[in-house]
């Protein structure tokens, strides 16, 4: 039937199909299949639960099957690590068209992580009840706003494990930043955006952070500013010869005539200039200069 017969609306364009979830699979002396929960592990190897004197024998991972009893109770890992550590572990194992290999180490990875963004929200919380008079500067705005750009591209390029990534960027860069002053409304506004695009990865933890701030919000996807992107400060790379010799942090648009000035001020790059002379200059704004001495 067609949608407009069934009057459904379909909630999205396109669908990307992840591959299949692997996992080892292993068997008895007797060449019985066994299921992960029924084994033991002892010194690093494994054994049976009901028999620990019975070494297991492991075979290669394979797409998780009833008949091969190579799977894992969903219920169970829930009820251990939450719902959003299985989510986050499948994404961040691989790119989406490959198939995933289930191991207990990256769930209990992934709720690990999970903590740490929670003890991160406490830590957020903490200077928005500090409620401080200005912002130390828009280092925490500009973050955001590319966080959001991030997150958005990966999503549309189907790059969910680049995007396990992103957060772990963004845990790193908050919680050395969060212990700088910025006012309430700054903190706010830029940390709800983040938990926001947080939601389609995380969306238990997401939900519960955002509440936190606001009962009443429900998340949208934020807009970002592409004039926010830009940086001031950029990486300049200076060749001597052709070869590079140093990068210098310079304001962006700067002319030939002032970078040069840099150049002979930093003594790790006049010490190639000293008693040459300079025969040709190739300039690129904002990427490199190539001296010809």
């Amino acid at each position: 039937h067609k949608n407009n017969q069934l009057n459904l609306k379909e909630p999205f364009q396109g669908l990307f199909t992840q591959g299949m979830v692997c996992h080892e699979t292993y068997k008895d002396s007797k060449n019985n299949w066994i299921s992960p929960d029924e084994i033991t592990l002892i010194d690093g190897e494994k054994y049976l639960k009901k028999n620990t004197s019975e070494k297991i024998i492991v075979g290669p991972s394979e797409s998780m099957s009833k008949s091969k009893k190579n799977t894992v109770d969903p219920e169970t890992i829930i009820k251990d690590y939450g719902a959003d550590a299985v989510r986050l572990f499948i994404l961040s194992d691989s790119p989406p068209e490959k198939d995933v290999q289930w191991s207990e180490e990256g769930i209990k990875s992934s709720y690990k992580f999970i903590n740490k963004l929670w003890d991160l929200n406490l830590k957020v919380l903490k200077q928005i009840n500090q409620d401080h008079k200005e912002d130390a500067d828009d280092g925490i705005v500009k973050f955001t706003n590319k966080f959001i750009k991030k997150i958005t591209d990966n999503l549309n390029n189907f790059s969910y494990n680049i995007i396990i990534a992103n957060l772990h960027e963004m845990n790193s860069y908050l919680t050395k930043t969060i212990n700088k002053k910025y006012r309430k409304k700054t903190l706010i506004e830029n940390y709800k955006k983040i938990l926001s695009v947080l939601n389609p990865i995380i969306p238990h933890f997401s939900l519960e952070c955002l509440k936190k701030i606001d009962n009443n919000e429900i998340p949208s996807w934020p807009d970002y500013d592409e004039k926010l992107l830009i940086e001031n400060i950029i990486p300049f790379v200076i060749q001597i010869n052709g070869k590079k010799r140093h990068v210098l942090e310079i304001e962006r648009n700067l002319s030939e005539d002032k970078v040069l000035k840099l150049i002979f001020q930093n003594e790790n790059t006049n010490k190639y200039l000293v008693n040459k002379v300079i025969k040709k200059k190739i300039f690129v704004i904002n990427r490199l200069i190539n001296i010809i001495v």
